[in-house]
């Protein structure tokens, strides 16, 4: 793909900054070989998926009376747990069990009624540079997030492993102080030697 920066803008644009003019941007650009491109493409879909439909609920207590329901509810099904079940092993069946959810199950809906419930979203990214350094993936971002991270580690993973030319199964290659991850016709026509980091 000819401008690569373009189509991820394009396609993804609340993962890019907006300039005082109004325009997209991304400050260091991206610059991404024509073997990642699919992969880069796919990451930033699953980023976005994730920070739109991914969410908690987060509740707010907003009377005291919560504290009464809840109670209450708690201490039936302890009583029911500790006591009856134990002194009564045949009351743990569900045709005796049923009336006594229902009954405990009128207070938690008195509580539930005392919160108020939100959805809280993922904080959103912003993406800061994409590019090739020493034959591997860089994906630079702001925000935080812990399943985020894992999505662009798992990303860099894959394309260490993809031929940054053609798209096919490749590894690290080095000619000199030069990497590229290469497939193995790629790396003879280039000069390329495999290359194993030292740890």
């Amino acid at each position: 793909m000819d401008n690569f920066e373009e189509h991820l803008m394009k396609k993804y644009p609340d993962l890019f900054y907006t300039n005082e003019a109004g325009e997209l941007e991304c400050p260091c650009g991206v610059w991404v070989p024509q073997g990642w491109q699919t992969i880069i493409d796919e990451l930033c879909g699953s980023i976005v998926n994730y920070t739109k439909h991914t969410y908690q609920i987060d509740g707010k207590i907003i009377s005291k009376q919560y504290y009464l329901w809840n109670s209450i509810a708690k201490f039936l099904d302890w009583s029911h747990k500790r006591l009856c079940i134990k002194l009564f092993p045949q009351l743990n069946k569900w045709k005796y069990n049923k009336p006594f959810f229902s009954f405990v199950q009128k207070f938690r809906a008195r509580s539930y009624k005392c919160v108020k419930y939100n959805r809280v979203y993922p904080p959103g990214i912003k993406i800061d540079q994409i590019k090739e350094k020493f034959g591997g993936l860089r994906f630079y971002y702001s925000g935080v997030d812990e399943q985020i991270a894992g999505m662009v580690l798992f990303a860099e993973h894959l394309c260490s492993k993809t031929c940054e030319v053609s798209g096919e199964q490749g590894e690290l290659c080095a000619n000199g102080h030069w990497y590229k991850t290469l497939a193995p016709k790629l790396r003879e026509e280039e000069h390329y030697k495999s290359y194993k980091p030292t740890k």
